[in-house]
Parts: C-alpha cells; sequence; structure tokens
C-alpha cells in the first residue's frame, strides 16, 4: 500500500467519531436497576443484565469486576491521549494509539459484544467499535479468507489485477448473499443485483462539522472471459460502470446499482456467456476516487484494458476498496436468454455465437506437423473431389431434364 493510502486510513480511523459508552460496573453493579444504553440505536445493549445475579459466582463476579476495572483505567488512558491531541496538526503516532486505546476499552464490553453479536452491527456503524468488531469478523471468521482463495484460485490475479490490497465487504444479493466465485444462472442477472459495500474505515479525516466523511466511488463489472473472434483468445467485457458513488462508513445499506447513487456511465448489461466457451467471471471492482479527477470517455464496452481504464483515470490499485464476483456458463436451459441479450441488449440480430474447440496451431501459433499437413491436404483433396462430383451430377441432371423436355414437344 503506497504511503498516502497508509497516512490517510491510519488518520481517518484514529479520528471516528466517538460516544461515550457507560462503563461496564455501572450496569453490572445491580441486577434490579436499568442498565445504561450502551448505543442510542440498540434496545438490547440497554437491557444487558449479568448471566447470573451478585454472589451466585465468585468467579464470574470477578470477571465482571476485573472487565470493569481494566476499562476504568483504560478511559482514563484514553482521555489523558486525547487531551494532547493537536486536532490543527494531529500527531500519526498519537492518533493511532489513542485508536487502540479505544478498541481496547470497548472489544470486550459485555453489552457492546451483546449488540454486536444481535445486529451485527447494523445502523451502529458510526461507533469506532462496531467497525472494529464486524472488520473483525470478517477477517477471522473466513469471509475475507474464502474471498481471496476464490479470486487467486480463479486467476483473477493476474488476469485482472496484479495484486489485491486489504479491501473492505462488496457483497452481491439476490434472493440471498451470493458466495464469491460461486456459479449462477445468467437469467438470474436479468436486472442488476443488489451491492453493498461496507467500509471500516473513513476515506478522510473526519472534523466536527464532519464526523462520516464521504468519498466518491467507482463501480466496475467486468468480463475477463469474453470471446475474441481476432484472437482467438478472450478479451474484458464491461457489463456495468458507474462512477461518482458517494459512500461512508455509514453507507453499508445503501444498493449501489440504484439508478439513483452515482453517475451510471455504462448501464447493466445481463451476464451471456456463449456456448462452447468455459465459465465466465464476473468481477465487481469498487475504486475509490481521488478529490480531483478527471474521467476519460468510455463508449464501447469491449476490450477495456482494466490496467489501461486505472492509469488514464488516475486510479492504482491501492484504490480498491471492494471486489467480489460470480460465475455463470452456457447450458440448454439458459440458450433462450443468452440469446435474448444478444439481441435486446447487444443488437445482435442472429443471437449469440457458438464456439468450438479451436486448434492449438491456430491458439498458440503452432506450425502444424508433417503428418497433421497430411492429413489436412487429404481432407481438402476430397472436399474438392466431392464438389467436382457434385457438379457434375448436376450437370447431368440438368441435361436429363432437358432432354425429356424436348420430347415431351415433340409427342406433342
Amino acid at each position: 500500500m503506497s504511503t498516502r493510502h497508509a497516512a490517510t486510513r491510519l488518520l481517518a480511523r484514529a479520528g471516528s467519531s466517538r460516544q461515550t459508552l457507560a462503563p461496564i460496573a455501572s450496569r453490572a453493579a445491580s441486577t434490579s436497576t436499568s442498565t445504561p444504553t450502551a448505543s442510542s440505536s440498540s434496545s438490547s445493549s440497554s437491557s444487558w443484565q449479568p448471566a447470573l445475579p451478585a454472589g451466585t459466582s465468585p468467579a464470574y463476579d470477578a470477571a465482571l469486576s476485573y472487565l470493569s476495572s481494566h476499562q476504568s483505567t483504560t478511559l482514563s488512558r484514553l482521555d489523558k491521549q486525547r487531551s494532547k491531541l493537536d486536532a490543527n496538526n494531529p500527531d500519526p503516532d498519537l492518533l493511532q494509539r489513542i485508536d487502540q486505546l479505544e478498541v481496547e476499552a470497548y472489544s470486550n464490553d459485555p453489552a457492546i459484544r451483546r449488540s454486536f453479536r444481535e445486529t451485527g452491527g447494523k445502523g451502529q456503524m458510526g461507533q469506532m467499535i462496531f467497525r472494529w468488531l464486524s472488520e473483525e469478523k470478517w477477517k477471522k471468521q473466513g469471509g475475507l479468507d474464502l474471498l481471496m482463495q476464490r479470486l487467486l484460485q480463479m486467476n483473477v490475479v493476474p488476469d485482472l489485477l496484479p495484486t489485491l490490497p486489504p479491501t473492505s465487504p462488496l457483497t452481491i444479493t439476490l434472493n440471498q448473499v451470493i458466495e464469491p466465485g460461486s456459479i449462477q444462472l445468467s437469467s438470474l442477472f436479468s436486472n442488476p443485483p443488489i451491492i453493498h459495500s461496507q467500509l471500516f474505515h473513513h476515506p478522510s479525516l473526519p472534523t466536527t462539522t464532519q464526523p462520516n466523511p464521504e468519498a466518491l466511488h467507482t463501480l466496475l463489472v467486468i468480463d475477463p472471459d469474453s470471446p475474441s473472434h481476432e484472437t482467438h483468445s478472450f478479451q474484458p467485457r464491461v457489463h456495468f460502470l458507474k462512477r461518482d458513488i458517494p459512500l461512508s462508513v455509514l453507507s453499508g445499506e445503501v444498493n449501489l446499482a440504484d439508478t439513483a447513487v452515482g453517475k451510471e456511465v455504462l448501464g447493466w448489461e445481463s451476464p451471456a456467456p456463449e456456448q462452447g466457451t468455459p465459465n465466465h467471471r464476473y468481477v465487481f471492482l469498487l475504486f475509490r476516487q481521488t478529490q480531483s479527477q478527471s474521467f476519460s470517455s468510455v463508449t464501447s464496452r469491449e476490450n477495456v484494458d482494466l490496467r489501461e481504464y486505472l492509469s488514464e483515470n488516475n486510479l492504482v490499485v491501492d484504490d480498491l476498496v471492494g471486489i467480489n464476483m460470480f460465475r455463470s456458463k452456457w447450458s440448454l436451459e439458459e440458450n433462450e436468454f443468452i440469446n435474448n441479450v444478444y439481441v435486446n441488449q447487444r443488437g445482435v440480430e442472429g443471437g449469440a455465437p457458438v464456439y468450438g474447440k479451436v486448434p492449438k496451431q491456430v491458439r498458440y501459433g503452432y506450425p502444424m506437423s508433417a503428418k497433421r499437413q497430411r492429413i489436412e491436404e487429404a481432407r481438402e483433396d476430397a472436399w474438392n473431389h466431392a464438389v467436382a462430383e457434385l457438379k457434375g451430377l448436376v450437370h447431368d441432371v440438368e441435361g436429363l431434364a432437358g432432354s425429356t423436355g424436348e420430347a415431351e414437344k415433340v409427342k406433342v
């Protein structure tokens, strides 16, 4: 990751909006009194009570006492560090320390843990602790591992991207969330799916007037497996392109495919894998735009070089904040839908083309062996001989028809 992006992310995390939460001790002091609210948007955390009444288990009481004492001590240290912070010229090391102390203070708070377990942090991403818990869950419970495994196994790197920088979740949803790399029916994507992005870190340093700053983003959906007639190989095809999408840490529920969000450059084109081609990879990419950025015009969907597009639009791989993918393949059941896509969306009257296996000599430019040349020559001779025989047969039939006509005239 570049120094500029690393510094921006560090400052943004440390400058997160903070809401004072009640210490554990005040909530666990008595089971007969109501507990203070850990989050204004979560009723479950405000009703949290210790699992055991005080005095039932000395070990349990000691654990709660330790957590409360540790939290109070950490909050005191946090306040001291905050008092040293110069808002006009913040020290990155101090900001990082404040960030760590805040997570340390609330990461083991039972009410916070319960609220996150029940809500997944929905509606609470303005608080850094919930973003941290969400990021930890995504990284440690298999979400990121599965995504990385599929992207690497299915050669998205290096076919599209040279590397994969750290990202945040970019989810694709139909009736349910689509597993990265899974094979889906093309007909399910006649309309764009629901696309969500949950940012874990502020795109820029928060201020008192903008505690949750936004940044503009670009969304691309690319099929790198579109067949090319000229090269007997594959070329990237853009199925969706949208830019100027405003996102913040609070935008996790925003559907990026909504026409009211961002500026649509190329509308949604349904997947249409051709017969005779392998699985097509449909890769969703979300890039963060820079502050001062002009865009090159994109008018064609075909043969779009992603690296060239990023370079022309002042984007780099480190600007990638979200990525996902699914796969699709031609089938007899999907044939009608795929042909309709070609006719109605791509303007090809004959429908989708049908491909066969390309010989290695053509695909890789190998010279044909002597045996292969003899076979091809014999095949061509046989074809020419058959054509000549057919032409002679046609001539004979025409001559016979002519003789029969003359005989009919004489008889009359």
